[in-house]
């Protein structure tokens, strides 16, 4: 397949999710909060817009209070979310609330950050109380618009400011598992919805948003602290999911952690900068640099140092982008297009000391690695986007340090590389085998384990 080819069908499939996702809010006239999509406004074919400002966010939910709570966790606030299960809304089985919390910066910086509780739609049948299954999303953007939990009816959002898409593809993994009983707790990340720039793929971050999710979540749903919660994550959701597992003893040793299940996990960094490189989703680059020079100032002289000008322009886009757009944006770009001296960003983070530290501090498995529950982990043999070897590296850390990891290898021979399908239908196929993991953990029956054998 050509080049051409190749960026063609890339560009056709974010554009055609995108009107499908559009004509469906003109058509019930509704939008995510703090768009401006209306039922007159159909996109035009010039979608998405280049850089520009996204729609200004008129959404108080979001913005914290002056002063924030002292305890990392703590409940701020709670709003009614319909959603497919209980489109009413009316608190009972099924209903959903979207809640603003506190968390904690790799800094210790105390901050807000958002996320959605939804109660369990169906009856859990299986021993105890029933758990809370606490997801960590997959890649949305790195827009405020992009946070599952601003999704209408916890499905899409588009934001015409910018052009921005937010699809929440993963909700039918939370229907499931409130249809089986569970409470799900649905985690938003920092900077994924609230003021200032999302540290996509910091995994330190990820993993105390998510602990702290599971406290908020617990809190709101009325159950006590050591209720038995379970962490549920595919992709940048895996990472999370791994962090919170890794961090759990120290950062949260109330938690009744069973299990987690962390699928494709961006572990370390160094390694998925160059599988992201002139690929589907190159976008995501420039969501963990930007996500990066927000947490390291530092870093900042860097960008005239190394990027030439559509390089600047890559990350001035991304900072408020979701996935499909900046698929249509930024798809198939080759990053040694956007330097001053035409290395790639990998060979760049590679050569400066500065940056390799930094996406090095990310690296899962390694400051951590008392995983204090069976995990499972899975990635598939050929994907594309998150390289198998080096989550293998991660469970084998994780079997060192004593944990109990069921590492599972999926198959799936190489489709179409660079286009993300050995990442994406992985996440499919072990949803199933996942689900029956977690479930078992909230058994208490005893967890599987091929460390050493994989």
């Amino acid at each position: 397949m050509t080049y051409l080819t190749r960026r063609m069908l890339t560009r056709a499939a974010a554009l055609s999710t995108a009107a499908a996702v559009a004509f469906a809010t003109v058509a019930t006239g509704t939008a995510a909060p703090g768009s401006t999509l209306g039922p007159d406004d159909i996109p035009g074919l010039s979608w998405p817009p280049p850089a520009g400002a996204p729609s200004p966010d008129t959404d108080p939910f979001y913005q914290p209070p002056e002063t924030l709570p002292a305890r990392p966790g703590e409940l701020i606030r709670a709003q009614d979310a319909p959603q497919l299960l209980d489109l009413a809304g009316d608190g009972g089985p099924g209903s959903a609330e979207r809640i603003l919390y506190t968390s904690t910066t790799e800094d210790g910086d105390r901050v807000a950050t958002s996320g959605t509780v939804l109660k369990a739609s169906g009856t859990w049948h299986g021993k105890g109380p029933a758990p809370t299954l606490v997801y960590t999303p997959g890649t949305r953007g790195s827009g405020d618009l992009c946070a599952p939990s601003r999704s209408s009816f916890q499905l899409f959002g588009v934001d015409t400011g910018n052009g921005a898409l937010n699809v929440n593809y993963e909700y039918p993994f939370h229907a499931a598992a409130s249809a089986l009983g569970m409470n799900v707790v649905v985690v938003d990340l920092i900077g994924l919805g609230t003021p200032g720039q999302h540290t996509y793929v910091n995994n330190p971050e990820q993993g105390q948003a998510t602990l702290d999710a599971a406290r908020a979540g617990l809190s709101r749903l009325g159950l006590p602290a050591d209720s038995p919660v379970g962490f549920f994550g595919y992709s940048q959701g895996g990472g999370a999911a791994a962090a919170a597992a890794e961090m759990a003893s120290s950062y949260a040793p109330e938690l009744n952690v069973k299990g987690t299940f962390a699928g494709a996990p961006p572990a370390d960094l160094l390694e998925v900068v160059d599988a992201v490189d002139d690929h589907a989703i190159t976008g995501v680059l420039g969501y963990a640099l930007n996500g990066a020079l927000e947490r390291h100032p530092e870093l900042a002289p860097l960008k005239d140092k190394y990027f030439n000008d559509r390089g600047k322009e890559f990350l001035a886009d991304t900072r408020d982008r979701c996935i499909a757009d900046s698929i249509a944006r930024w798809g198939l770009t080759d990053t040694r297009t956007l330097t001053t001296d035409g290395r790639s960003f990998g060979e760049i983070a590679r050569d400066d000391d500065r940056l390799r530290s930094v996406l090095e501090s990310y690296r899962l498995g390694s400051t951590y690695t008392d995983v204090n529950a069976p995990i499972m982990i899975a990635n598939g043999r050929n994907d594309d986007t998150i390289p198998w070897q080096q989550a293998r590296d991660t469970a084998a850390r994780y079997c060192e340090a004593g944990g109990t990891v069921q590492f599972v290898t999926d198959p799936l021979p190489s489709i179409l590389p660079k286009s993300a399908i050995n990442h994406a239908v992985p996440m499919l196929t072990t949803a199933g085998p996942a689900m029956t993991y977690m479930v078992d953990r909230f058994n208490d029956r005893p967890a599987p384990s091929n460390c050493g054998r994989f």
